[in-house]
């Protein structure tokens, strides 16, 4: 199915009609591949596919889930789950590597060892078993500590406990092969979008905007020129998705499942960005599982990736690289309101010294919740604690511990930026506002400070020097 439509994009300092050649595949429905949605690829410049180069797309992405379909005994997937070593194809070789490396940073939150995991979901659905939380934490921890060696040939050798699953990542894969292909062929300047995936890439430099996520998000392009990277969003709504479901059946429970304890999560709606499409899509399972500052951390620790949360309150969280990522250049100089707040906490000389737990949130005159920043600390019992914080924030926002908290990091500064915006992602227009920092330590003592503050005063940094268990504030505009 091929068609020409006109396309407006965005540029940096007008719009202007660009045409634009559609490609939906598979090009027939015959050629399908089971469970699977169509791929749409627009390409710009009067740029054209042919029958061959369509052929081509079309067998690439077939063969990618062929490759992954761990039911089918002859797919290279299945092969190596079935001996515990061998050589696969390049493109497939990287992705294991790559998971695998997402595996280390995220210290076994993300896995695509888990095929034994989903093979235990899968009979579940079908009715074999009932479903114990028991046995799936086995299955992940036994996959979790199985080692794994990689060689320069493209062979992978494994411990027997791991079955090698990227099922969840087919399709993003597939996208990233199709990115290759078009730059086999010269063709650097298109659109893709693939079961909640777009990637698009421009050698103009030009903004677009995207659909994903049923709203607006304007990505800017990366830097004119033939080498600019695509960049890619990957979308997720995990209350709105089964765990696990087949052709004909469904898990009633929904979510997203975590790699780290075979549990399905759904805490958050999530919009990833990354450069190319399996680590958007990495991205974005491991946030809808984790809590917001889990997936912030993750985020803010690589330019290259972005994240924005949306709870089933509306409440919504973003790294501090989102704004960077998903904004025109000129429209991120400009927003005003962009501010820092970089915290230190001292160090004690205590042998059994063990991190504070941290809470630090803005409200209006009136003390009402604008947003909330950073909260360090897990247990809820610890939590109350932070009296302060708890008595005017924690118990009047249910489910804000459970998604938002992160663990304690012992006398770790904090740098939190700003964009202005409160907890459901709207500006906050009040005239005075007041930053809150809040610090108590178990076997220690606990430190409260209050910063009023409007953005306009902020020409020059406002500095506070904290007691006890704060050692300084400072709050910076960004602009």
């Amino acid at each position: 199915m091929v068609g020409r439509f006109i396309l407006y994009l965005a540029v940096f300092t007008a719009s202007y009609a660009v045409n634009a050649e559609l490609y939906v595949f598979p090009t027939t429905s015959g050629e399908a591949v089971p469970h699977t949605l169509n791929t749409e690829i627009t390409l710009y410049e009067e740029q054209t596919l042919s029958a061959i180069e369509r052929k081509n797309i079309d067998l690439l992405i077939k063969d990618t889930y062929q490759t992954l379909d761990k039911s089918n005994a002859t797919s290279a997937l299945s092969e190596i789950n079935q001996r515990h070593e061998g050589t696969l194809p390049a493109w497939l070789f990287t992705a294991i590597k790559q998971c695998e490396a997402w595996f280390n940073r995220t210290e076994g939150n993300i896995s695509c060892r888990n095929g034994a995991l989903y093979d235990y979901w899968a009979e579940y659905v079908q009715g074999k078993h009932d479903i114990s939380r028991r046995e799936v934490r086995r299955l992940a921890r036994v996959a979790r500590i199985a080692e794994v060696n990689f060689n320069d040939d493209n062979s992978v050798a494994f411990a027997s406990p791991i079955q090698w699953d990227l099922s969840e990542f087919a399709a993003s894969l597939a996208v990233d092969r199709i990115v290759n292909y078009l730059a086999s062929l010269d063709i650097h300047s298109y659109h893709i979008s693939a079961l909640g995936l777009e990637t698009h890439a421009s050698n103009q430099g030009f903004s677009w905007q995207g659909a994903v996520a049923q709203e607006a998000v304007t990505q800017t392009g990366r830097a004119a020129g033939a080498n600019s990277k695509p960049s890619t969003i990957a979308y997720i709504r995990p209350w709105q998705r089964p765990v696990l479901s087949t052709s004909k059946l469904a898990s009633l429970e929904k979510g997203v499942l975590s790699h780290s304890d075979g549990w399905p999560s759904a805490k958050f709606q999530v919009i990833s960005v990354a450069d190319n499409a399996f680590e958007a899509m990495l991205l974005a399972h491991y946030s809808a599982t984790k809590t917001a500052q889990q997936a912030m951390e993750l985020a803010n620790a690589s330019p290259s990736l972005a994240v924005k949360l949306i709870d089933e309150s509306g409440r919504v969280f973003t790294s501090n690289t989102y704004t960077g990522r998903t904004s025109d250049e000129k429209e991120a100089e400009e927003n005003e309101h962009a501010i820092s707040v970089d915290i230190t906490l001292p160090l004690f000389d205590i042998a059994d010294y063990r991190g504070p737990y941290v809470s630090v949130w803005i409200s209006d005159e009136r003390n009402h919740l604008v947003k909330s920043l950073a909260l360090r600390g897990t247990s809820e019992r610890w939590l109350g604690e932070l009296r302060t914080w708890w008595r005017r924030v924690g118990r009047k926002n249910e489910g804000l511990v459970d998604g938002f908290a992160g663990a304690t990091k012992k006398n770790t500064p904090l740098h939190i930026e700003w964009d202005g915006l409160d907890d459901f992602g709207k500006s906050a227009n009040s005239s005075s506002l007041i930053l809150h920092v809040e610090v108590a330590r178990e076997h220690g003592g606990r430190s409260y400070e209050k910063i009023p503050f409007t953005f306009d005063s902020l020409t020059t940094p406002i500095t506070v020097k904290g007691v006890d268990e704060i050692a300084s504030i400072t709050l910076s505009s960004m602009n």
